[in-house]
């Protein structure tokens, strides 16, 4: 029974070991916030955001880390308007995936700023049946963003950042023909591991 907790107790130290020398290589945040999409040809409605964003550290010197990340990006029911809000078009729902880089500078200070980029796929779909024929529209997109973590405790911290996702065109209504900015502004938190 003795040797059972040696080695109970020899194992809890080794795990221990393994997981704080790995500790806090990936990062997994929630954020939620408002969608402002900056379309000059035709006026659409703000509304609600929420991204899930996973990244793994690959790179660190003492002042910045260099991370690899897939945010995942979705807005729900933006109202899209004639010229002038004279008439509803209905509205539409887009969901963002674009991998890319995220750099963050001090890593180790309390409040750490960071900027990311990355290109992916950017997916649209109607609701209301004023909007063109097509239900859905695919189509390529970059992000840039920046922002600021501020550590709460050794494994949590709370995230802001305003992220730009400029794609090609929805083409789910007229006048929605030309690329777009999608700006989304979350806030959340960020669980590292």
């Amino acid at each position: 029974m003795r040797m059972h907790k040696t080695y109970f107790i020899v194992l809890v130290i080794f795990v221990f070991l393994v997981t704080t020398g790995f500790a806090q290589k990936n990062d997994l945040a929630v954020t939620a916030g408002g969608y402002f999409p900056i379309n000059s040809q035709i006026p659409v409605d703000n509304s609600f955001a929420i991204e899930g964003n996973f990244g793994h550290r690959i790179a660190s010197v003492p002042q910045a880390s260099l991370y690899v990340e897939i945010p995942v990006a979705g807005t729900i029911n933006s109202n899209v308007f004639t010229t002038g809000r004279v008439l509803s078009l209905g509205s539409y729902s887009a969901l963002f995936v674009t991998p890319g880089l995220r750099l963050k500078l001090a890593p180790g200070f309390p409040i750490s700023p960071f900027l990311a980029f990355g290109g992916g796929l950017a997916h649209f779909s109607k609701s209301g049946n004023a909007l063109s024929t097509s239900s859905t529209a695919n189509t390529g997109t970059f992000d840039f963003a920046g922002g600021l973590e501020m550590k709460i405790f050794p494994y949590l911290s709370i995230r802001g950042e305003i992220r730009d996702y400029y794609s090609g065109s929805p083409n789910l209504a007229p006048g929605l023909d030309a690329r777009q900015n999608q700006l989304l502004a979350t806030g959340g938190l960020v669980l590292r591991f």
